[in-house]
């Protein structure tokens, strides 16, 4: 026992310096898995988000017997979910007594301060 504990005390610098780079590994890994995760959720709610907006359209097929070519039938946008909120984005906004450009103009000619 006096052999480690005379190598312990002999290079106690590097036993330390060793025990700080593994504490420092072991969280540079853990915050990278927490990191990655977390993009993984991202790209998952994306994707489906994306394929909600998709399924929106249905297309309808033609019988190979019919000459004439239909086209793809769209779903009406509901009140609630994200086809609520489509709908929510193409209604006009405000009453339109005031021009865009013109509103822009008066911001930008405002004092910072006010």
């Amino acid at each position: 026992m006096t052999q480690y504990s005379d190598w312990v005390q002999s290079n106690w610098f590097e036993l330390g310096l060793l025990v700080l780079l593994t504490v420092t590994l072991t969280t540079v890994v853990w915050f990278a898995r927490s990191i990655l995760r977390t993009l993984r959720a991202s790209q998952e709610q994306t994707g489906a988000l994306l394929r909600l907006s998709f399924s929106d359209v249905v297309p309808t097929q033609a019988p190979a017997a019919e000459a004439e070519i239909s086209a793809p039938v769209l779903s009406q946008p509901s009140e609630g979910g994200p086809n609520g909120l489509i709908s929510w984005f193409q209604a006009p906004m405000g009453s339109g007594s005031v021009a865009p450009l013109s509103r822009v103009r008066r911001w930008l000619q405002t004092p910072v301060g006010s």
